[in-house]
């Protein structure tokens, strides 16, 4: 029997550290990518990976699946078909086999709330860009305020064009560019 972890983050930024810190594991399958889909390389490597009598820890259901209500229950009878019990650790949820309608119920009404979850994030990151948009802001990335000229005095001195690209700001692809196109 084998204790398999599933931890995820949606940015590359965000820190998985917290999930599942205080759970032995004999392996850990993580990843940094949305949960919109259950389509999800390391989470795929996951489900193949356990077998007849492992456990499966998830630190929460809204790391498993956020596209559905339906995902989570799948997913969820597919690991008890293989004999792999479900232990989703914030919920405080256990599934070992074939699930009951109220355990069904209760995982389905849970997933269908993270899914509410994500779309009203999006809803109100969508708002968010929307009133900064009408207020006049610039979304996105500041344009870079670097010349040719800024770019050539740097080399002239001997710095490496990567280098130089780091000490200005800019990525090495728009110090090429400049390079090429003169000033931005």
């Amino acid at each position: 029997m084998a204790h398999v972890g599933y931890i995820r983050v949606s940015t590359v930024g965000q820190s998985t550290s917290r999930q599942l810190a205080d759970v032995q594991l004999d392996k850990v399958f993580g990843e940094k990518v949305s949960a919109k889909t259950v389509d999800r390389p390391q989470l795929q490597a996951c489900l193949e990976y356990v077998r007849d009598g492992d456990v499966l820890h998830v630190h929460s259901l809204d790391r498993i699946c956020r596209s559905g209500a339906g995902d989570a229950v799948e997913l969820v009878e597919l690991m008890n078909q293989k004999g792999v019990s479900v232990q989703f650790h914030k919920e405080g949820m256990r599934f070992d086999g074939a699930m009951s309608a109220a355990q069904k119920g209760v995982l389905g009404i849970l997933a269908a709330v993270a899914q509410m979850e994500r779309e009203l994030i999006k809803e109100r990151q969508a708002e968010g860009i929307a009133a900064a948009k009408a207020a006049g802001k610039h979304i996105g990335r500041p344009k870079a305020r670097v010349t040719r000229e800024d770019i050539q005095e740097l080399l002239d001195d001997g710095v490496p064009k990567a280098q130089a690209a780091k000490q200005l700001g800019i990525g090495r692809a728009t110090l090429y560019r400049l390079l090429r196109e003169g000033e931005m």
